[in-house]
């Protein structure tokens, strides 16, 4: 087996220990600051570390949501990963979603997504 790129490793520990361990001043070491968001229309968000840090720590809070990797695929500079997500606070909320990321300068810089769907991968 091959060992992982600095890129999926990047993701996997801001979706498991940013995110799923609550652990959210962790954003700080791994996304850049501001981290852009590439949205389908055309639109970009820029998020600062303090903003990213309330995404997160909202999602998670509020809503219970627990990211579950479907799969993962990178290289040196990018990983993609297609997800699901569950609430522990609402059974019938459950999102997919398929995430590009680009890291520059060691850190997670660049997010491309679609619109989150409904439900589960198939």
């Amino acid at each position: 087996m091959s060992e992982k790129s600095q890129a999926q490793i990047l993701l996997e520990r801001y979706w498991e220990e940013a995110s799923n361990q609550g652990n959210y001043e962790l954003v700080r070491e791994l996304c850049a600051d501001p981290i852009i968001r590439h949205d389908v229309d055309g639109g970009v968000t820029e998020l600062s570390h303090d903003e990213q840090i309330a995404r997160v720590k909202m999602g998670v809070e509020d809503f219970g949501v627990h990211i579950d990797r479907i799969i993962t695929h990178a290289d040196d500079t990018y990983v993609t990963s297609i997800w699901e997500t569950k609430s522990a606070k609402d059974e019938n909320m459950n999102l997919c979603g398929i995430e590009v990321f680009k890291v520059e300068n060691g850190r997670l810089a660049h997010c491309w997504n679609a619109p989150y769907g409904k439900g589960k991968w198939g």
